[in-house]
């Protein structure tokens, strides 16, 4: 008869927990993951920022990001790794931080095998890359970013 109370157990102080924080408390959130491809091929090591249409709801101007894997998949945190993001639209910069070859003076350069992702990616305003995150797990359709 035990394992019955722990469910009500945790959800009362699941609630209680919520009531208490006021305006401190963080948005919930949602496992969001996807994919990045550029010219059809996995981008490995883009950085992936998404910035809420609505920031009504968004009182710490949370960015839920990621950076892509190998394959080119990622999946978005916004308080802590792999937490995702809070159900909301999303327009969304995709950019490969420190991608260029010219900077950097004596630290390792760049493999210039990387790819690059061209710069109106990386500006959620330009990008022209929108994406939704559903109160529920959620598979973000690829970003299929073009080098032309």
């Amino acid at each position: 008869m035990h394992h019955k109370a722990i469910p009500f157990f945790l959800m009362f102080f699941g609630f209680l927990f919520v009531g208490c924080g006021g305006d401190t408390m963080q948005q919930p959130t949602y496992p969001a993951s996807g994919m990045v491809t550029l010219d059809g091929r996995p981008v490995k090591g883009a950085t992936i920022v998404f910035h809420a249409i609505d920031k009504a709801k968004f009182k710490w101007q949370e960015l839920p990001q990621a950076t892509s894997d190998e394959n080119g998949k990622f999946s978005l945190f916004t308080y802590a790794a792999n937490d995702g993001a809070p159900a909301a639209e999303y327009k969304v910069g995709i950019a490969m931080l420190g991608a260029t070859d010219d900077e950097g003076g004596d630290q390792v350069k760049r493999d210039s095998s990387a790819q690059k992702i061209p710069a109106k990616y990386a500006d959620s305003k330009t990008s022209g890359i929108t994406a939704t995150v559903n109160a529920k797990s959620t598979v973000i359709p690829t970003f299929e970013l073009s080098s032309k």
